[in-house]
Formats: structure tokens, C-alpha cells, sequence
């Protein structure tokens, strides 16, 4: 059974190994969880906490579904990494690496919401992320009808059928059908960043890939940890996928307080 944090100590011997990673969801993790997306701020005393990290030799990845402008723009660490859409945007010292493929799917989400039309459903939204559509119905008054109009519209569009459906809290994105997740960037970045220990955080059930990553390194005999944060809409399947959970933001703030006390320097 998944164990609250409530102590640091026992992130000791991940602490001990250099480089560390902190690879973090950012929405629900790192930043409150808004009935706007758009309003969803990293408040600047969590800022402060991963600046202060990083001046300790902590190296930072943001593994998101946030397109990577709007990622960056939250999250705006000097030097940190970036695994957008779920890892199908990857930036690194400054540097954008896409996998092959993905631009021919920049023209068939846009045939996807000509198909589409106007989804006539009061409080949904549609993101447009590139080749990644994302309907946010977290403002609907019926969430569970705004789901099944949602699920029923991108049934009916046939470009649709080419891509694969993805579903988080209160949204569903339409995505490419790419061996791509958080999991599997969260792999790549470690590799990438020549990580010898690795603490991971997430809330949502796009993080459980996350997690399974972490699993996999340590398998591959890399130091890991993940790190689920609750809610009252975390699915099951979050907290059982992780070693250890945390109450909310306030909780990942704590964590990140006492990993700045706890590493040398």
C-alpha cells in the first residue's frame, strides 16, 4: 500500500547520488488546479524553492501536457528540461528535439476538428496543441454529459480514428498514435540528463506512465522514486502507482522545502 512522505529522511540514499533528478508534473503538481487552464499559475514561492534546487546541483524536468510554450511560460526554471504533449516535445539546453513523424499530424487535427464542427456544449473548450487536441469540460455543469458529447463527437469524425484518445482530469486530449508517453519521456530525460537518482511527482492518471518509468529504471539499476500528489479527483490507479504520496501542492511545497534542507551545499 502507497505510503504518505512525511519524512525525508527516507529519500536519503537518492540524495547521496549525483546527478539527481526532480522530474515533475506541473498542473495538480506544481501549480493549484483552476477551473481555467489558462489561469493556472506555479505560485512564485514554489519558483523560488526549484531555483534554490537547481543552485544546489538538482537537475529539473518538467514532464507535462502543456504545449512547451505554455510550460515554459509556468515553469520558467534557468535550465530546466521540458517533455511537452506528453513527451512529443522534448527541450533540452536549449535545444527542441520532435520524434519523426509527428508533423504529419499537425494537418490531420485540423481536419479532426473540421469534422467536428461546434461542440454545442456549455463549459467545454478545445485546446488546440499541434498535432494534440485537448476538450477541457471541467467548467460544464454536467461533467459527465459533457463527456459522453465529447466521446461521441471525435467518434463521429473518421480522421479522428487515426489518432488515440487520451483521458486526464476533466479533459480528453485526441492524440497522435505515437509509442510516446509521459513514462517514456520520463526514461529518455534521464538518460539525456546523465541522472544517477531520479524523485518523480504527478497527480493525474497520465502520470501513472510516469511512474512505471520510474519502476523501469530502477529495474535498469537507476535510484528512483515517485511521488503521487492527491486530490479529491485523483483516480485510484494514481496512488497505487506510486511509492509515496503527498496532500496536495502544499504537500509538494514541504517536499521540495526539506529536499533544499537535506542536500549538502
Amino acid at each position: 500500500m502507497t505510503r504518505e512522505l512525511t519524512d525525508i529522511a527516507v529519500l536519503a540514499p537518492l540524495l547521496e547520488r549525483r546527478p539527481l533528478g526532480l522530474i515533475s508534473d506541473i498542473d495538480g503538481t506544481l501549480a493549484p488546479i483552476v477551473p481555467d487552464p489558462e489561469d493556472a499559475r506555479v505560485a512564485e514561492s514554489t519558483l523560488v524553492l526549484l531555483r534554490q534546487l537547481t543552485e544546489k546541483g538538482v537537475r529539473l524536468a518538467f514532464i507535462t501536457g502543456r504545449t512547451l510554450e505554455k510550460a515554459r511560460s509556468m515553469a520558467g526554471v534557468e535550465g530546466a528540461a521540458f517533455a511537452a504533449n506528453h513527451g512529443l516535445n522534448i527541450w533540452v539546453d536549449g535545444a527542441l528535439e520532435t520524434p519523426d513523424g509527428l508533423g504529419e499530424y499537425v494537418p490531420r487535427a485540423q481536419d479532426v476538428l473540421r469534422e467536428i464542427g461546434t461542440l454545442d456544449v456549455a463549459g467545454v473548450s478545445v485546446e488546440d496543441k499541434g498535432p494534440v487536441l485537448a476538450f477541457h469540460y471541467r467548467k460544464a455543469l454536467s461533467e459527465a454529459a459533457a463527456r459522453q458529447a465529447i466521446l461521441a463527437a471525435i467518434q463521429a469524425s473518421q480522421t479522428a480514428r487515426a489518432f488515440r484518445l487520451q483521458e486526464g482530469r476533466k479533459v480528453i486530449e485526441v492524440r497522435p498514435p505515437l509509442l510516446i508517453d509521459k513514462g517514456t519521456a520520463l526514461a529518455y530525460l534521464a538518460r539525456r540528463l546523465g541522472l544517477a537518482a531520479v524523485i518523480c511527482m504527478g497527480d493525474d492518471a497520465t502520470d501513472i506512465d510516469m511512474f512505471r518509468g520510474v519502476r523501469e529504471l530502477r529495474a535498469a539499476g537507476l535510484a528512483g522514486v515517485s511521488i503521487a500528489v492527491a486530490s479529491a479527483e485523483a483516480s485510484p490507479g494514481v496512488l497505487a502507482g506510486a511509492d509515496y504520496w503527498l496532500p496536495g501542492v502544499a504537500g509538494v511545497e514541504w517536499l521540495l522545502g526539506g529536499l533544499l534542507k537535506a542536500l549538502p551545499g
